[in-house]
């Protein structure tokens, strides 16, 4: 896992995969949103067309289900690649230790 992980940071792979997962929970939302708004503009006033196509619950809920999936995969491994500081006091003893 150590050469992953240091293959992800030197290439800077890591950092695109995290913007491309961010990218895809933002378009999976706008697109449902986009979705929801065509939804009630075509078949607002004909009840027979509507019962042709999946419910606006069902994709919205596929949308955001696939978005936050994208999200926490996104949260993970920047997590996994850019570890928080340990000591993020800022004093010099740690400035010291760490050198």
């Amino acid at each position: 896992m150590r050469a992953i992980r240091q293959i992800l940071l030197t290439e800077y792979i890591g950092a695109i995969l995290v913007a491309v997962l961010v990218a895809d929970a933002f378009s999976a939302i706008i697109t449902s949103v986009v979705g929801q708004i065509s939804y009630y503009v075509q078949f607002a006033h004909n009840p027979l067309a509507e019962s042709h196509r999946p419910s606006p619950t069902y994709l919205t809920l596929g949308a955001i289900t696939r978005s936050v999936l994208y999200l926490i995969s996104a949260y993970v491994i920047a997590r996994w690649l850019y570890p928080a500081k340990a000591n993020s006091t800022g004093s010099p003893e740690a400035e010291v230790k760490s050198e």
